[in-house]
């Protein structure tokens, strides 16, 4: 004997077993979306004030390699497989991220050295001198190594002439098994080599 529902319970029918699929199934995981982080005011450190008109350099937006041009956290399992930290995610496009926080470090590291520090796609202000910053790698495991491989120049703003160019490597430990931990390695890469660019700017620009 065949049994006909009506419409109305059909689609009660069929409500009820999707609610029911959903709970059994779970629902999934938030995504957690991360920032780069600059130096802090206390680690930033100071140099004897100077009374000579300020130099004024240009940050370009860095480049980043092409493999790091995603939303999501990149892991690097042993340097040949690479997985996306599902769930996990950058809040705002990389480049943009480690361009902010590259200027504010150097703005805190120089700024007692009539040195200024600038996103050069924002500011108005005539440049001496331009620094270009190239991001060849950036990655590392869960509760291992983070490595920050990048290769930056110093050059001449107006003549576009290259005063130096310079190809730096960073390690750090990630403290433990989550992408938060990894994020912190990865902030004190950019951190060290902040302090390199602060130095070798601040070498070469003596007067």
């Amino acid at each position: 004997m065949k049994v006909f529902l009506s419409r109305p319970m059909y689609v009660a029918i069929i409500i009820l077993t999707l609610a029911l699929a959903g709970c059994l199934g779970g629902q999934s995981p938030p995504t957690n979306f991360y920032l780069l982080s600059p130096l802090s005011p206390s680690t930033a450190g100071t140099s004897p004030a100077s009374d000579a008109a300020p130099i004024h350099i240009g940050l370009e937006t860095v480049v980043i390699a092409e493999y790091l041009n995603r939303n999501e956290i990149i892991l690097n399992l042993d340097n040949t497989i690479y997985q996306l930290a599902e769930f996990n995610q950058w809040a705002e496009p990389l480049d943009d991220n480690l361009t902010r926080v590259l200027e504010e470090n150097l703005t805190r590291l120089l700024r007692n050295d009539s040195i200024e520090v600038f996103m050069a796609s924002q500011s108005s202000i005539p440049l001496d001198y331009r620094l270009e910053i190239d991001v060849l790698r950036l990655d590392g495991n869960l509760a291992d190594q983070v490595t920050l491989t990048v290769q930056w120049a110093l050059l001449e703003a107006e003549e576009d002439e290259l005063i130096l160019l310079r190809r730096s490597q960073y390690q750090e430990p990630a403290a433990d098994e989550t992408v938060r931990a990894l994020v912190m390695a990865e902030s004190r890469t950019i951190d060290k080599l902040s302090r390199e660019i602060a130095a070798v700017v601040r070498q070469a620009l003596a007067r």
